[in-house]
């Protein structure tokens, strides 16, 4: 059974800003001393997404191809005439999807193949372990803001341990997911802040109570909650509709919060 609601903290997030920064306020611009990394998880990048994909690639610090997330990457290139434009500096995970022809292209312009051989840990944790230790060598975490194309397409199991890893990373470090109708991320326990930006956020939205029972109150949603229990078998705020560009969440348990997001240029 939830607790009675208590605010911790209050946690600002920047949301689709951190894919489109807006300089003119501080809140909305990229966050000072932090790096951008980009991992890209074994689902089709649709080539309406390019114009999006291009300049996070552009932005990025560390580009990782997870496993067969190569073979998309290799595919989107061929079909746009791109290909050489995106060389990630790492392939990473236990490889069984990794087509040869893709594998000898980028290894070939220097691209590091790295081989994790565990099945305990999934390509996606994978790719996090290689970004903390090979590439970033053990610095902070959240000095690090991690985008990720895929993971909420496909089979539901993989989908269902995307989510598992977010929740599982919220405390250490800043994930987003981009998939091919939503941006996601997990808010976690406390006051959240979550900023959108309406040419490319919503309209509609959800708070998903995947971690357990919480009481959770909102404002500006179209249908707000008051100190309300949220669980995945009873009440869960989906298919809600953003109405102001500031959302207030106060939740006694980390939650995910996903909204429909229109990429500019789709």
């Amino acid at each position: 059974m939830a607790t009675e609601q208590t605010v911790v903290n209050e946690t600002l997030h920047r949301g689709s800003y951190l894919l489109y920064p807006d300089q003119r306020s501080p809140e909305t611009s990229w966050p000072a001393d932090t790096e951008l990394a980009l991992l890209i998880l074994n689902e089709p990048l649709p080539p309406s997404k390019q114009p999006l994909f291009s300049q996070t690639w552009a932005r990025a610090n560390y580009r990782i191809c997870v496993d067969g997330g190569t073979n998309w990457l290799h595919a989107l290139g061929s079909q746009s005439d791109t290909l050489g434009q995106f060389i990630p500096d790492a392939i990473v995970g236990d490889l069984d999807s990794l087509k040869p022809e893709p594998k000898a292209y980028y290894e070939g312009r220097g691209t590091v193949v790295h081989r994790y051989s565990d099945q305990i840990s999934t390509d996606f944790m994978k790719g996090l372990r290689y970004l903390d230790t090979e590439l970033r060598g053990g610095r902070d975490l959240r000095a690090c803001v991690v985008v990720v194309f895929g993971g909420l397409g496909g089979r539901l199991d993989h989908i269902m341990h995307t989510l598992k890893v977010l929740f599982n990373n919220h405390e250490q470090r800043q994930i987003i997911v981009v998939s091919d109708e939503n941006l996601t991320f997990v808010l976690p326990r406390g006051r959240n802040r979550i900023l959108t930006d309406d040419r490319v956020d919503g309209p509609t939205c959800g708070i998903l109570p995947l971690a357990g029972e919480t009481m959770l109150t909102t404002d500006g949603l179209r249908w707000n909650l008051d100190n309300h229990p949220s669980s995945f078998e009873g009440l869960m705020s989906t298919s809600n509709i953003i109405d102001k560009p500031q959302i207030d969440v106060d939740t006694t348990v980390p939650v995910a919060w996903t909204a429909q997001f229109r990429p500019q240029g789709d």
